[in-house]
């Protein structure tokens, strides 16, 4: 009997409007070690043993997004001594054809002027909506509009080769096989992570490859100070994600 999956906040290291797609992306392999007879494939570059092919079990994930729609969710906070300082919270939802509608949203007690931020693209048209701190609320057109990041997809890859995973339970979600990986220990000095500490990862992964949803902490130190750094992001509605212009739009 599957133990009860652990409800997570769905998150955003998005950073996407400083123009900043997170931890970097690279196609080098660094294969976690097998045992020799735990090596029955479970996904693209997953077996029982764990990830042995980060990047074959990456571009698994990407090409489940090929001429579909999807909905990402994605939740970043930053605590020291158990302060919230920042927080972003995103949704975005992708259509057909480039159509796109993002929603970031960010609180802390480090909070800038800026409390929610809405974008919108179709075929005629790109917008943003600012809600600032006061209260006073901002249109503006395509050439003012901030567009997200590149990293469609989450940026999996670098969480996979952090450090070593195991396979540690099998779930049953609406019908679909989903194995739970999860990552404790010190990440790999190679990786986006190596400065950090009390690294855990874990993350649902379907039979054919798709991570529809991974959860990350670790501490690191911010100016000096020590911090923890909560990562979250899931994927929903792919195929089945449309998109509207929101009522302000023809404001901007």
């Amino acid at each position: 009997m599957p133990r009860r999956i652990r409800p997570t906040v769905f998150v955003a290291v998005f950073i996407v409007l400083a123009g900043c797609s997170g931890a970097p992306w690279s196609p080098t392999v660094t294969p976690s070690p097998t045992s020799g007879e735990n090596t029955s494939a479970l996904a693209p570059g997953l077996t029982e043993s764990g990830v042995t092919d980060a990047w074959a079990l990456t571009k698994a994930h990407r090409d489940h997004f090929t001429n579909t729609t999807y909905t990402k969710r994605s939740y970043r906070s930053i605590r020291a001594d158990g302060t919230l300082l920042q927080n972003h919270s995103t949704t975005m939802k992708r259509g057909h054809g480039g159509q796109y509608l993002y929603e970031l949203h960010i609180g802390g007690s480090e909070r800038n002027s800026i409390r929610a931020i809405t974008v919108f693209r179709n075929d005629s048209m790109l917008v943003q909506r600012t809600v600032y701190e006061n209260g006073t609320v901002a249109h503006v057109g395509a050439e003012k509009a901030a567009t997200p990041g590149k990293e469609r997809y989450g940026d999996v890859y670098s969480k996979l080769v952090a450090s070593n995973t195991t396979v540690t339970e099998t779930i049953e979600r609406n019908g679909t096989t989903l194995y739970r990986v999860e990552s404790v220990g010190e990440p790999d000095t190679s990786s986006a992570y190596a400065n950090a500490s009390n690294y855990e990862f874990s993350a649902l992964i379907s039979p054919e490859g798709f991570v529809h949803e991974y959860h990350v902490s670790y501490a690191t130190s911010r100016d000096g100070r020590p911090v923890t750094v909560t990562v979250s992001l899931k994927f929903t509605e792919r195929g089945q994600t449309t998109v509207h212009p929101p009522a302000w739009a023809s404001k901007a």
